[in-house]
């Protein structure tokens, strides 16, 4: 049983136990959240990960190791999805990560600060 449908058998079963006691109590509230409006900012590659830079002006360095795909799209690859790349080993700072094209994004919110900064 997931949790979403345990939450619902609970309600219903404590505004039915409530009602047979005599007591008026209502179901909780659904709490429904608007779609958080995000704004991807490109970064450089060298404030996000370690590596080196070679004579030929690229910067180099290890694979990063994505945990999963996010909702967001990369700006320059048509419908391919971001990856989230977490701070750890060769990490120096959580952002997203497009496999196609290896730009790496941050997530801001309205407010302009890095949703990913809690990461």
């Amino acid at each position: 049983m997931s949790p979403a449908t345990s939450a619902v058998l609970e309600d219903r079963a404590i505004v039915a136990h409530a009602g047979a006691l005599g007591y008026g109590i209502s179901p909780r509230q659904q709490r429904r959240r608007a779609a958080l409006a995000i704004t991807l900012t490109e970064l450089d590659p060298r404030e996000v990960v370690e590596g080196v830079l070679l004579e030929n002006g690229q910067f180099q360095a290890p694979d990063p190791i994505p945990v999963g795909a996010m909702r967001e799209q990369c700006p320059y690859c048509e419908g391919v999805a971001l990856q989230l790349v977490l701070r750890r080993q060769h990490v120096k700072r959580s952002h997203l990560f497009c496999e196609h094209c290896t730009r790496c994004y941050d997530a801001r919110c309205e407010g302009g600060y890095s949703i990913l900064g809690i990461v």
